[in-house]
Order: C-alpha cells, then sequence, then structure tokens
C-alpha cells in the first residue's frame, strides 16, 4: 500500500460530493446525521485530516464508493473488515420501501443490525444472510 494517498483527502471528498449532486446538508441528511455539513465542509477544506474512521463508513454509504477507498483516501491502511452482517444491513438501508429500524440515529451493534436484517428479510422475502444449521455452520 502507498503512504501517501493518490489525491489529498479534501479533494477526494469535494469530487465525490460534486459528482454525486449533492450539497453538504443533503450529504448530511442521507447519512442520516452521521455527517453533520460542518464537519464534512471542514473535511473537504483540510480544516480537519483525520476523520474518524465510522466517519469514512458513513461517507462510502452515501457516495456508493468502497470503504476501501475512502480509507486509503485519509492515509488508513486499513479499512475494517466487513461481515456477513454489515453488508446485509447495508442492503436493507439502500432499500427506500423498508424503513423499519433504519431510523436510528448513532451506532448499532451487530446483534441489533442483524435483527434488523432479519426482520427485512421476513418482511420482504429475501435472502441476505446465510442460512445456518443448529450448529452454526452455513448451509450450502
Amino acid at each position: 500500500m502507498r503512504d501517501e494517498p493518490a489525491q489529498p483527502l479534501a479533494e477526494f471528498l469535494t469530487v465525490l460530493r460534486e459528482k454525486s449532486g449533492l450539497t453538504l446538508r443533503q450529504v448530511e441528511r442521507a447519512s442520516g446525521d452521521e455527517v453533520s455539513n460542518v464537519y464534512l465542509s471542514q473535511l473537504e477544506h483540510g480544516v480537519r485530516t483525520d476523520p474518524n474512521p465510522r466517519i469514512l463508513v458513513a461517507l462510502a454509504r452515501v457516495y456508493g464508493r468502497p470503504v476501501e477507498e475512502l480509507f486509503e483516501a485519509a492515509g488508513y491502511v486499513d479499512a475494517p473488515a466487513a461481515t456477513d452482517v454489515d453488508r446485509a444491513f447495508d442492503q436493507v438501508l439502500a432499500d427506500k420501501k423498508f424503513q423499519f429500524g433504519t431510523r436510528f440515529k448513532g451506532e448499532l451493534d451487530q446483534s441489533s443490525k442483524q435483527a434488523i436484517v432479519e426482520l427485512y428479510e421476513r418482511a420482504t422475502g429475501k435472502t441476505l444472510l446465510p442460512r445456518r444449521s443448529e450448529e452454526g455452520h452455513a448451509e450450502g
């Protein structure tokens, strides 16, 4: 991995937002108020250069980009590994028709995310998580 990102974080975030056609306030709303418009402005202007990884994850969701891209731009070597539950929960959040449990402000733990994913699966008939047998192994 490179020590230096391909372009500074400030410029990278500005380009992502502008390409998405969103204002600072729209990003704030799209992130579920996880990223304030003031904080994002500070990141885009280089006032803040060390964003919390949680902020980068939220911005990656808003912009539809891989988390690794934002972590690399911020100079972080390793992005946090997404679990099956995290990936499934992201899919639930992306479904605009399903809002139960998706407007929570703050960070949910894995069991809460899994419960919301399971509700989504029952409500929609979709399967997002691998089914587990009684021994705890994925069925295949």
